[in-house]
């Protein structure tokens, strides 16, 4: 009894298999699996999967920093800080002296006409300073260059300058820190240093001699 019931069951499930088989059936609907606001019809694909949501945010500053242009790009409207601009990266101030290449003041500073005359001035002064009143140190060389009494920010000054030509500010200097010392005091002077370190060492060494 117990094996015809089981013959008939498999009969059974074979026809039942067989009419699904061969019947019609439609199509499910598809899922939906736009996310809310947005759709999947041809004219405005949207792949959530594949969509840069960075592109919604503003673009910050730091994210733009490749794009920024550096420091001075000839052609740009921009204004040049007054020791760039008159050929005088350490700001040297006018007076009776009369310099080599020098054009003419601003009404306070020294106008070069080209850097190099302006660079070796103030290897000129150094020199000076070093000669004269035995200075050869980038604390003295600052404290005489931007003292303390004309508001300057005299110690930051030197730190700076020390820390930047990989110097100790009491150090003696040698000739060949004269140059990253005037490189480093350009930088301080002019918020950034815009000339080539060759160029800084050709007119140094024009000053010194």
């Amino acid at each position: 009894m117990r094996r015809v019931m089981i013959i008939t069951a498999s009969a059974v499930c074979a026809a039942g298999a067989w009419w699904w088989l061969k019947s019609p059936r439609s199509t499910p609907a598809a899922v939906n699996n736009s996310l809310p606001g947005q759709t999947n019809d041809a004219g405005s694909p949207l792949d959530y999967l594949n969509f840069d949501f960075g592109a919604l945010l503003p673009k910050s500053s730091a994210a733009n920093s490749a794009e920024q242009k550096p420091y001075i790009v000839e052609g740009d409207n921009m204004i040049l800080p007054k020791g760039l601009k008159n050929n005088n990266p350490l700001n040297i101030e006018a007076g009776r002296d009369q310099w080599q290449g020098m054009t003419g003041n601003d009404g306070r500073f020294i106008i070069f006409e080209s850097v190099f005359y302006g660079i070796r001035a103030a290897a000129r002064i150094m020199k000076n300073y070093r000669d004269k009143y035995r200075l050869n140190t980038v604390q003295g060389i600052v404290n005489r260059w931007a003292p303390p009494s004309d508001n300057n920010p005299t110690e930051k000054y030197i730190n700076f300058v020390a820390n930047r030509a990989g110097v100790s500010a009491q150090q003696p200097l040698s000739m060949a820190d004269y140059q990253n010392v005037i490189a480093a005091m350009i930088y301080f002077e002019n918020g950034y240093n815009p000339y080539d370190q060759a160029e800084i060492a050709r007119a140094t060494s024009a000053g010194l001699k």
